[in-house]
Order: structure tokens, then C-alpha cells, then sequence
């Protein structure tokens, strides 16, 4: 798959979904204006409101599974994502390992991945959560990484963060956090990622 096509292809999708739900949550109510002059059958208006009430749950969820944004200054990258547009800062010098893992979305059941973030927990952010017994039952390799990390530097103490949300944009975030965070090592599923990534980039 061409990644740099797919993300492209993802750009267009979403702006062509949004449209079409905006489209269709104004028409309804307007369609049953000009259908009953008079007066709104009860089961028109029950049928509409839960026709309404599905298309802004659709809205909500399209915004929330793709919504990505990242800036970044060599030092720092700032992440927005969902939508409650959930912030993440991350310090690049203080970031010691990335990995990914790949996943089967719930939500449509597409194959996806998550981008898993140690980090030096020297600084606060909200979304940085201390290394704890459930991330290290479920991230088995992520934990062998870090019991390596804790051995070599047992005095110092490491939060973890894992970016599930944007689907093909995740691969531009983990190329700019390749680039930023020259003190981490990368797993080699994080680095095949890059490298799919970047190789798209050379067949536009």
C-alpha cells in the first residue's frame, strides 16, 4: 500500500463524509417542511430526531477515530487528537523508546496500529501515565524494553503514553518523532513503519 496515497485518499474521504452528513442532517427537517405544509406527523418527527441523533453520533465518532494534529520544533511535539481534542507535549530528549503494535480497530474491525511513547517522567503532562503493572501485562514487549531501560538506569523514574487515534496519520507522527527524538531507540516494528512511510513518499 502506498501510505502517502492512502493518507491523501483518507483526507479526501473526510472531507466527502462530512459534507454528505451535513447535507443530509439540514435536508431531513427542510424535506419535511415542504412535504407537510400543515402540520408534522408524530412518527415523522420521531423517525427525524432519530435519524438526526445518528448522523451527529456518526460525526462525532468519524471526528474522533481520525482526528490527528501534530506540530513540532525540534524539541518539543505538541498533539492534539479526538474529540475532546486530548493534548500530549512531549519533550523529544526525554523520550528513551517507541514502539508499535499492531491492532484491529473495534469500531470497524479495519487493521490499524498505536504508537507506544517511554518517556524520562521528569516533566508533567496529563497524558503521561507512570510505568504501571497493566501497561506491562499488556504491551509484553514494550515491557522487556523497559525493564532493559530500568537496569541501566534504575534511579530514574518513566511514564508511558500510547496515540491510538488517526488512523494513516499516525504514520507522518511517527516519521516527525523519528526525526525529533534522536535519544530514543525505536523498535524495529516503529522503524518498518518509517520506512513503508518513507517509501511511499518516493513513488508520488
Amino acid at each position: 500500500m502506498n501510505i502517502n496515497k492512502a493518507i491523501r485518499k483518507q483526507k479526501k474521504s473526510y472531507k466527502r463524509f462530512m459534507l454528505i452528513m451535513d447535507f443530509i442532517f439540514f435536508a431531513l427537517p427542510l424535506a419535511a417542511s415542504l412535504l407537510f405544509t400543515d402540520r408534522v406527523p408524530l412518527f415523522y418527527i420521531l423517525y427525524l430526531i432519530v435519524i438526526e441523533v445518528l448522523i451527529i453520533l456518526a460525526i462525532v465518532a468519524k471526528i474522533n477515530y481520525e482526528n490527528l494534529k501534530f506540530t513540532t520544533n525540534n524539541y518539543r511535539i505538541k498533539i492534539v487528537s479526538g474529540i475532546r481534542r486530548d493534548k500530549i507535549n512531549i519533550i523529544c530528549n526525554k523520550v528513551v523508546f517507541v514502539h508499535v503494535e499492531n491492532i484491529i480497530r473495534k469500531s470497524d474491525r479495519e487493521r490499524d496500529f498505536i504508537i507506544i511513547l517511554i518517556v524520562s517522567s521528569t516533566f508533567r503532562s496529563k497524558r503521561m501515565i507512570p510505568i504501571n503493572e497493566k501497561f506491562l501485562r499488556g504491551h509484553p514487549y514494550a515491557a522487556f524494553q523497559y525493564q532493559k531501560i530500568k537496569i541501566l538506569n534504575p534511579e530514574k523514574e518513566y511514564a508511558f503514553t500510547i496515540i491510538k487515534k488517526g488512523k494513516l496519520y499516525k504514520y507522518e507522527l511517527l516519521d516527525t518523532i523519528y526525526k525529533s527524538c534522536v535519544y530514543a531507540t525505536f523498535s524495529e516494528e516503529a522503524i518498518d513503519k518509517i520506512k513503508e512511510y518513507r517509501n511511499s513518499l518516493l513513488d508520488k
